[in-house]
């Protein structure tokens, strides 16, 4: 074989190592992610979708999660953000998909409230603790914040 044809070939099979390795890499991201089904159960969910980690209502979340810390722990609440749709960690789900603001998901995995409007924040922990699960873990376990 001629030296040029043995330099295609060997830069043919790179191209299609990298492309391969790219996929390889591509489908173990998507292996790795989890279904926000996990929480089922066990947690609720303050989801955020958001254009940019700049967005006043994302700044006005992380906030209020700072300064509401014990409630969130005492409520068994989640906060995961999501930006334009995506999350490194969790897929997707269909309700965030095309719109942005906050969705309050219960222990079944279904959407409680919705907002676009950061004044949800103030509403949330009333919204939970008037849930029937919420009530008997408050019988059960007293607040400690």
């Amino acid at each position: 074989m001629g030296k040029i044809k043995k330099i295609s070939i060997i830069f043919f099979m790179l191209i299609v190592f990298i492309a391969c390795q790219q996929e390889i890499e591509e489908s173990v991201q998507i292996m790795q992610k989890s279904s926000i089904n996990i929480y089922n159960w066990n947690s609720r969910l303050l989801l955020i979708n958001i254009d940019n980690t700049e967005n006043e209502l994302y700044r006005s979340l992380l906030t209020f999660q700072i300064e509401n810390f014990c409630e969130f722990e005492d409520r068994k609440l989640i906060g995961i953000k999501f930006e334009n749709g995506i999350n490194n960690a969790y897929f997707t789900p269909d309700f965030v998909s095309n719109q942005y603001g906050m969705w309050l998901v219960g222990y079944d995995g279904t959407v409680k409230e919705f907002s676009e409007d950061h004044s949800f924040l103030y509403q949330i922990f009333d919204i939970i603790d008037e849930m029937p699960m919420r009530q008997i873990e408050m019988q059960n376990n007293p607040s400690t914040c």
